[in-house]
């Protein structure tokens, strides 16, 4: 998928559609039995409960004081270090990682929900990672095990998560001590797909799917639509009142069907047909959706719908960890354009969202230097917000530099030949 890793899904004016599953890594993802590979993981543990001792029985005392304790399951793996930097690589579990990160902000993809999402979709998770200094936590990672073109990969969407100061150095180095442990753990593994602020030589542009770099974000924290849409850009504020207007003397209606059932759902899932289409991209099955919005569950997913006479026309999925919201996918029928449907819907989220306590509504990915792919979506975006936000994008780490490269050689064969096919069709 264009996955951007996470990404977004591509999206365009009308559709948050995830563009990120290219074809190739849609049919190796589906051949691991998942494609959203979140799901499925509870490492932690329950403590165990205290003994309790009968003190009038002197024998069974003895025998319950002198029955070794439980203890709790341990990684065999030690802390990875290297001598010219203090800062350590260690495996933990869910629960530890849980507490190292604490109540900073830490994106779904990151968290033991998203696990259940990429067990179910036949990801397994491959390993929790926290990056120390003198025991302080600097950064955590949770990767995910993918495979494309028979080739196996791993990837940390969205990660790794800085809890301390992000320096050029110290995400070399962090890179350098993931790719140690994948060497000693995983021979099969051939690269690391992970997020990074600063390019650097043994960074690859991703060989499947679209990154981004650069995002809108709608501020929420004003909470009423008054003041929401007083923060945003002139253009933006006009779109979504006419839009609201539009959508309204037309008939429509906006709700959250978050709880709706497989048969319904199918029937929504039918407007991303359409999107596809009129937009030129392969939406993943319906199944994938499903299992996002079923395995995260309504903590972290909801299903925003718009519909005109009980028939549905656009539709947002929203992700939401902690005070952070992020448009993930989305659609919109060609009669929706008529009658602004994407733009209302979009807005009425957004409101909802932020009266719910919600502080922003990520609408993922903007065009850049980088990414000049993501132009036009960005262009429908940046109504909402009166600045552009930052992130880091996503890049390829090879561990196998010698496999890498012909991955990335057949790669470019592949792609030549389709052009080739493609101007022959024109």
């Amino acid at each position: 998928m264009p996955e951007n890793e996470n990404m977004p899904d591509s999206t365009t004016p009308d559709a948050t559609t995830d563009a990120t599953a290219d074809s190739a890594a849609q049919t190796s993802e589906k051949a691991q039995t998942t494609q959203p590979n979140e799901k499925g993981r509870k490492d932690g543990e329950p403590e165990q409960p205290e003994q309790k001792v009968d003190t009038t029985d002197k024998s069974a005392k003895t025998a319950k004081t002198d029955k070794p304790k439980a203890s709790r399951p341990t990684h065999p793996e030690p802390v990875h270090s290297t001598s010219d930097r203090s800062e350590t690589l260690r495996r933990v579990d869910g629960r530890e990682m849980r507490l190292a990160v604490g109540n900073s902000p830490f994106p779904v993809e990151q968290t033991e929900a998203w696990e259940r999402f990429e067990e179910a979709m036949g990801r397994p998770l491959w390993g929790r990672y926290l990056y120390e200094d003198e025991g302080k936590p600097v950064a955590a990672i949770a990767l995910y095990r993918y495979e494309m073109g028979g080739q196996t990969f791993l990837w940390a969407k969205h990660g790794p998560v800085w809890l301390k100061e992000q320096s050029p150095e110290r995400e070399a180095h962090l890179r350098r001590l993931l790719r140690s442990v994948v060497k000693e753990r995983d021979r099969s593994v051939r690269f690391i797909r992970m997020h990074a602020r600063y390019r650097d030589t043994d960074l690859r542009e991703l060989l499947s799917t679209i990154t981004y770099d650069r995002t809108y974000v709608i501020d929420l924290v004003p909470k009423t639509p008054e003041k929401m849409a007083a923060v945003m850009p002139k253009d933006g504020r006009r779109a979504v009142k006419r839009a609201e207007r539009v959508a309204r003397e037309a008939g429509c209606t906006i709700s959250d069907e978050t709880g709706l059932s497989r048969e319904e759902f199918d029937k929504v899932y039918e407007v991303l047909r359409e999107t596809a289409e009129r937009d030129g991209f392969k939406p993943h099955d319906a199944e994938v959706y499903w299992t996002m919005l079923t395995a995260l569950g309504e903590k972290n997913a909801r299903l925003f719908v718009l519909r005109k006479d009980g028939v549905p026309h656009a539709w947002d999925l929203i992700l939401t960890s902690g005070k952070d919201s992020v448009a993930y996918y989305g659609a919109s029928s060609n009669e929706s354009r008529t009658f602004r449907g994407a733009e209302a819907l979009d807005w009425w989220a957004a409101c909802t969202l932020a009266q719910e306590g919600y502080r922003g509504l990520d609408l993922m990915g903007a065009g850049s230097t980088r990414v000049p792919s993501l132009y036009t979506v960005g262009q429908y975006k940046k109504r909402y917000a009166q600045h552009v936000t930052e992130v880091d994008g996503a890049w390829d780490v090879p561990v196998s530099r010698v496999i890498y490269s012909g991955m990335t050689t057949a790669k470019r064969l592949r792609d030549a030949l389709r052009a080739r096919r493609g101007s022959r069709e024109h």
